[in-house]
């Protein structure tokens, strides 16, 4: 298990190395974010100015060891607009995001994967076919369309609040955190239960399952102790990656309920050429992707022990 582990850290470290270069090149290299553009005139001497106080008057591979260095010690940089530390814009954003992704994937879980069982376990069922056209209409739905909708129909309505909300007004986060959270859940949770449904059908038909219903074990202990074990897997993989995806930052669902989280700063700082934010929330994304994936290599391999020999 140890080199499995070690290989896949090393594996790790270089795709956190390679990705980091690319966006550092694309952000800070193929645009000059000072430059003059449109009715915005920036004099050369400010712009001379403004690289030397960014580091941008330096060659890239220097530019990029120091963004390395400093992201090592935790210093992202200053943004463009606020001079304000990155560190600091992203830890007050991500904390919403971490209750987005966490309430996103727990809705996830329970919806996907009680549905994936209950369409295989009852095949060509009512109850399969009924699952199979929600989770196809889901997949088939993209999220901006399912976020506006939610916010037209529900927002202000019943325990959910008003998008925009009044800057007086305090909402707790577990009413703010319902509408997005329901908006990334709905398509993910559609993938899950396809997911689900046919690793759960190719375990149902394996030997032990046989030997198991042979034995005379009842159907709901073979059903809950014996294949959802092993059926689980793969979806363990795919919400590894979700989650990922979630605390990188729902950009679009946070922008359309305006929350405020890591995919709102994204949105802003995108609107707004902040490439040090841009470069900032990319970078963790990236990271906690990665880290993500290698924890979840390491999970699926404890429940597979062929995949440490692969």
């Amino acid at each position: 298990m140890v080199p499995y582990i070690v290989r896949r850290l090393l594996q790790a470290v270089g795709v956190v190395i390679a990705a980091t270069m690319l966006l550092f090149v694309v952000l800070f290299q193929l645009g000059d974010p000072f430059a003059s553009n449109g009715d915005k005139v920036v004099p050369p001497e400010v712009q001379a100015a403004l690289r030397e106080k960014f580091g941008m008057d330096q060659s890239l591979p220097m530019q990029y060891l120091n963004y390395l260095g400093g992201l090592l010690t935790g210093n992202l940089g200053i943004d463009f607009e606020q001079r304000r530390d990155v560190t600091e814009l992203i830890g007050a954003a991500l904390p919403g995001t971490l209750r987005l992704a966490a309430v996103a994937i727990v809705i996830d879980i329970l919806i996907g994967v009680t549905a994936g069982v209950i369409a295989a376990v009852w095949r060509y069922s009512f109850w399969d076919t009924l699952v199979t056209i929600l989770s196809t209409l889901a997949i088939g739905v993209p999220s901006f369309v399912i976020a506006v909708a939610l916010r037209a129909n529900l927002s202000g309505e019943w325990i959910f609040p008003m998008v925009p909300r009044p800057f007086t007004e305090e909402v707790p986060w577990y009413l703010e955190v319902l509408l997005p959270a329901f908006t990334l859940a709905i398509i993910d949770a559609a993938f899950i239960a396809r997911l689900m449904r046919g690793s759960m059908l190719e375990v149902l038909r394996a030997d032990y399952i046989r030997t198991a219903r042979a034995k005379g074990l009842s159907e709901h202990r073979v059903v809950l102790r014996h294949a959802l074990r092993n059926s689980v897997i793969p979806v363990v993989t795919y919400v590894g990656i979700s989650l990922g995806v979630f605390m990188g930052g729902a950009i679009i669902t946070e922008a359309i309920f305006q929350y405020r989280g890591v995919g709102f700063l994204t949105a802003q700082a995108i609107s707004q050429n902040n490439n040090p934010v841009i470069m900032a929330i990319a970078t963790f994304a990236v990271v906690t992707f990665v880290v993500l994936s290698l924890i979840v290599d390491i999970i699926y391999a404890s429940l597979d022990p062929r995949i440490r020999l692969e």
